[in-house]
């Protein structure tokens, strides 16, 4: 039996500097929202980057009370899934490499879907921005870091990739190009992505734009079919990305 089932994909901003200028209490109110709210994400796992605080965690904690967690101890990446839909077989988390001071990370995951006993992996991380480094030292960072999440793929047999790759280009040096060219599939090119031309990333309180610039992605194996996906826009001050959704069809090994 194929498995079926709804994934999203978040950078929650647990930066420090949000303690000010966006404080998390409101944002989190906002965040469950889009999380459990009628018209919200609705998924049965979230791959969850920059949950860099306790607050955060705690506040998931409520908002995906009962949910298991596939937890990061370095890299801020965590994994949230529904057990009544997936039960966590185990997770790792490896170090990707970097050119500047900031290390990253990927947590794997593993899974069995419930109702139809297959399983299947996913990975997330959130690969070198330019803060606090030069552009150049940053997409150097991010191609060993694609080359590394690469090869863990390749390894782990991951499924789906869902990340913040801070990257917009198609090259063979880009984390994008690198994932094309070991099989993985944009969801934007494997299914109509509803609202795909808006901006992923943006400043919070500011209008929306449509550039269709994303610098958050989800890759699909190819065990994985796309069946419908969508940017979430219900709550765009909940981060200053706005969330993925996509609805997978995963078939057995």
């Amino acid at each position: 039996m194929t498995a079926t089932f709804r994934l999203g994909f978040k950078n929650v901003l647990g930066s420090n500097w949000t303690r000010t200028r966006h404080r998390w209490p409101g944002r989190a109110v906002m965040l469950d929202r889009e999380m459990n709210g009628a018209d919200g994400m609705q998924a049965s796992v979230y791959f969850l980057v920059e949950v860099n605080q306790r607050p955060e965690r705690r506040s998931l904690g409520h908002i995906l009370a009962g949910w298991e967690v596939a937890r990061s101890r370095h890299g801020h990446n965590d994994a949230y899934s529904d057990p009544a839909v997936h039960r966590l077989l185990e997770m790792h988390e490896h170090a990707l490499g970097t050119f500047t001071r900031q290390q990253r990370y990927a947590l794997v995951a593993r899974y069995e879907h419930v109702a139809t006993g297959v399983e299947w992996v996913g990975a997330t991380t959130h690969l070198s921005s330019s803060v606090h480094t030069t552009p150049e030292k940053a997409e150097a960072s991010r191609e060993l870091q694609a080359t590394r999440l690469a090869e863990l793929c390749a390894e782990h047999d991951v499924d789906v990739v869902a990340a913040d790759i801070n990257n917009i280009a198609v090259r063979p040096d880009t984390p994008r190009g690198i994932l094309e060219a070991a099989g993985y599939v944009d969801w934007r090119a494997a299914t109509p992505v509803k609202d795909v031309e808006v901006d992923v990333h943006h400043r919070i309180g500011e209008p929306l734009t449509r550039g269709g610039r994303h610098l958050d992605a989800i890759y699909l194996g190819p065990r994985v079919t796309a069946i419908d996906g969508r940017v979430q826009m219900t709550e765009p001050d909940s981060s200053d990305h706005l969330g993925l959704v996509c609805t997978v069809a995963i078939s057995p090994r």
